[in-house]
């Protein structure tokens, strides 16, 4: 998926400035004002506002001005017009913040409970391995006795962390055995080679 990052205006409040006249025509209440707030978003989904225009045009004799050119009494005008809270320029960065929330807890989440498990292994759980060089891949135990674990090794790696669950299916564990004593175990997972653990 395509993801576009740029900036939109959105209208957000129009009105006339009563009782002032217009600067070139002199004609009283004929200000219109249109404010619109700009805002980045990331593939349309708004993420904050950055800024404000205003555009005035006299509906009597068409003439278009900027705040800057307008008599100080009418900017002041302007800028106490009340606007509505544009809370919904926000959601992206509402969103984003929500998701990095969830992945932080699920993550500690996974931890606590890898730590629970990884002392009393038992026969079918898949142990995800994180290796020195930077891949990543799973092992399958086959039996658990008072001090060792038999495993399975898994014949494929992964490049990222949660690649490791399409590696994980039973024709990719063929005659990789091994073994280790459970204190072993309880070390490579307090080196984090053993990053999570899978019970099914």
């Amino acid at each position: 998926m395509m993801v576009l990052i740029g900036t939109r205006n959105s209208n957000i409040k129009n009105g006339t400035i009563l009782n002032e006249k217009c600067p070139k025509c002199e004609t009283e209440s004929t200000l219109y004002f249109s404010i619109y707030r700009r805002y980045t978003h990331i593939t349309l989904i708004p993420l904050f506002p950055t800024g404000k225009s205003v555009y005035i045009k006299c509906s009597h004799c068409k003439e278009n001005f900027n705040y800057e050119d307008l008599p100080k009494n009418i900017q002041l005008k302007l800028r106490n017009v009340k606007l509505d809270r544009s809370i919904w320029m926000f959601l992206g960065s509402i969103i984003l913040a929500l998701f990095i929330i969830f992945i932080i807890n699920n993550y500690f989440d996974k931890k606590d409970e890898t730590n629970v498990l990884i002392k009393s292994p038992i026969e079918g759980d898949i142990y995800n391995l994180k290796f020195s060089n930077g891949y990543y891949s799973t092992m399958h135990i086959d039996k658990v006795t008072r001090d060792s674990v038999y495993v399975t090794q898994n014949d494929y790696n992964a490049y990222m962390p949660y690649e490791v669950d399409e590696i994980d299916k039973p024709e990719n564990y063929t005659d990789r055995k091994a073994n280790y004593s459970k204190k072993d175990i309880l070390d490579l997972h307090q080196k984090e080679e053993i990053f999570s653990i899978t019970r099914k």
